[in-house]
């Protein structure tokens, strides 16, 4: 039982590493996805363009026959290369908007039990524990992992509350709770200090607690 807790920690698809920020790595998936999409879109205009060249009979060889031919694999690579573009970049975009979800969930929630995460996205246990480890292998939640025996995901910033020393009354006081929010010039998630106002991690537009 020890050994399937400690492979748990050390194995490198549950453990995450970095300095905290979220990681790049989700800013670049949603500039990524809107660059395929734009590139499908274009190439969708080429296969359209070769496909009424070739019904109205402009399109043609040296001989001045139709190019039936070069109209179908013309269309076909536009079309086929545009559908795919498309497909990933939506894809990429959707993946960045889960992973936002799921981190929104965990910076507000109570705790990290992955039940409990699963139930508020929602989604099933399962497939809460494929995003997460996926997640983690992104650069998400720093220095974290999944403990699949305990059903948990463990994070280090959660088994130590942070405290400040109030030199005017002599004894250490707790941080003020972080919030979860969403910058309104990129759609970010940051975490930010009720009360306080920090830069946004992904544009630096400031964000108030």
């Amino acid at each position: 039982m020890d050994m399937e807790r400690r492979s748990a920690k050390e194995s490198p698809h549950t453990r995450a590493s970095g300095n905290g920020k979220l990681p790049v790595k989700r800013r670049d998936d949603r500039k990524r996805g809107a660059s395929y999409r734009k590139w499908g879109w274009v190439l969708m205009v080429f296969a359209a363009i070769y496909l009424l060249m070739g019904v109205t009979g402009e399109l043609r060889y040296v001989d001045g026959s139709p190019a039936v031919g070069a109209t179908i694999m013309m269309t076909v690579l536009c079309g086929g290369g545009g559908w795919l573009c498309l497909r990933k970049g939506a894809d990429l975009q959707m993946r960045a908007q889960r992973y936002e979800r799921y981190v929104s969930i965990v910076r507000s929630g109570g705790d990290a039990l992955i039940d409990r995460i699963a139930a508020a996205y929602p989604t099933t246990y399962e497939q809460a524990v494929t995003d997460l480890q996926s997640m983690l292998r992104m650069g998400y939640f720093a220095d974290s992992y999944v403990d699949l025996e305990r059903r948990e995901l463990v994070m280090p910033e959660r088994m130590t509350a942070p405290v400040r020393f109030d030199s005017s009354v002599g004894e250490p006081e707790k941080e003020t709770a972080a919030r979860v929010i969403q910058c309104p010039h990129c759609g970010a998630v940051n975490t930010v200090r009720s009360g306080a106002v920090k830069e946004c991690e992904y544009c630096g537009s400031p964000i108030a607690g």
